[in-house]
């Protein structure tokens, strides 16, 4: 990608980190980085090809954003891994881009869905496998069906637009914290379940 298009996409990036989507505005952008809009329009058609192109870059192929990720360790390191990555979101973002995208770009927020989807699934299935190998997680536990739970999990529970929690416990990590526990009790073996609760106490204390 060309050095400048991928400079304005980064930046623009942290715009809609910091202020949401909705509320940026393209002579927002201009005046940002500061570039005219004669220039900016050379590379994005409007301000939803510029949406588009930054979830691309900026949130679904970034691994310092991308809230899917699942890397290092033991299965309970992965997941304590996506509990750290989640403490250092909510300090970073303090809007629901998920909220600006759903209301006036659908067609960005589907793929978004989609992807997420795909992912949690992904990532959830390789965690059970990797767990039941490691005698952490129960062998009779049906990998498949907790992957998809998984993603019904978090993309009901996580989601303040539902209605079941509120924005502002979405975003308390106690609410991540007690849906693992009530996960970690379903799935694990005495060994994982005495792992998982060490790790949960020290990332705890890690805030």
């Amino acid at each position: 990608m060309e050095e400048k298009k991928k400079f304005i996409l980064e930046q623009v990036g942290r715009l809609y980190l910091k202020h949401g989507i909705r509320s940026v505005t393209m002579d927002d952008v201009s005046h940002e980085l500061g570039i005219s809009k004669k220039t900016f329009y050379q590379y994005f058609k409007d301000k939803e090809d510029l949406v588009n192109q930054v979830v691309d870059v900026y949130f679904l192929n970034n691994p310092n954003i991308r809230l899917t990720q699942i890397k290092g360790g033991n299965a309970i390191d992965r997941i304590m891994n996506v509990r750290r990555h989640m403490v250092k979101m909510f300090k970073l973002v303090h809007n629901n881009l998920e909220y600006d995208l759903r209301k006036s770009y659908p067609r960005v927020y589907k793929k978004i869905i989609k992807f997420k989807r795909e992912k949690i699934y992904e990532d959830n299935f390789s965690v059970m496998e990797q767990g039941k190998q490691e005698g952490l997680f129960r062998e009779d536990v049906d990998s498949d069906f907790m992957a998809r739970l998984a993603v019904g999990r978090f993309l009901l529970v996580f989601n303040p637009d539902n209605g079941i929690f509120t924005d502002e416990e979405v975003r308390d990590i106690h609410l991540f914290d007690q849906t693992m526990e009530y996960h970690f009790h379903g799935i694990c073996t005495e060994t994982g379940l005495k792992y998982f609760k060490q790790q949960l106490n020290n990332v705890q204390n890690e805030n």
